[in-house]
């Protein structure tokens, strides 16, 4: 009587497991780039909102207006009036702790926040 194998070698199996845990491995350094470099342009696009938010904002009043930051804030601006009105309407999260926001009034510099802080009359 003839004895038919049907199936796989164990050998073959572990070639398979083995295979598709090189790709796993692959996958997971690449997807860890792609995220880590996601939350870089995250920060960076954050960045250029709130320097464009602030200096529209202190533009308002030398058009004519008379109430800046969406608050009731009057005009004339100034650099501490527009940074502490965008810390407060500004909602951006930070993408490296999601439950943080993003911008904040300070000198200190840590991964995904805006650091923002007033010189005299400049925003820095």
């Amino acid at each position: 009587m003839k004895k038919l194998n049907k199936g796989f070698t164990l050998i073959e199996l572990l070639v398979v497991v083995a295979i598709i845990g090189i790709l796993a491995a692959v996958g997971v350094v690449a997807y860890n780039g792609y995220t880590a470099s996601a939350k870089v342009g995250a920060t960076k696009t954050i960045h250029a909102q709130t320097v464009k938010y602030i200096s529209a904002e202190i533009q308002k009043c030398s058009l004519g207006e008379t109430k800046f930051m969406g608050t009731n804030q009057d005009c004339p601006a100034t650099a501490a009036k527009a940074v502490a009105g965008a810390i407060a309407t500004m909602s951006d999260k930070n993408p490296y702790s999601t439950t943080n926001n993003a911008i904040r009034g300070s000198t200190a510099f840590n991964e995904g926040y805006v650091s923002v802080s007033v010189s005299g009359s400049s925003v820095l």
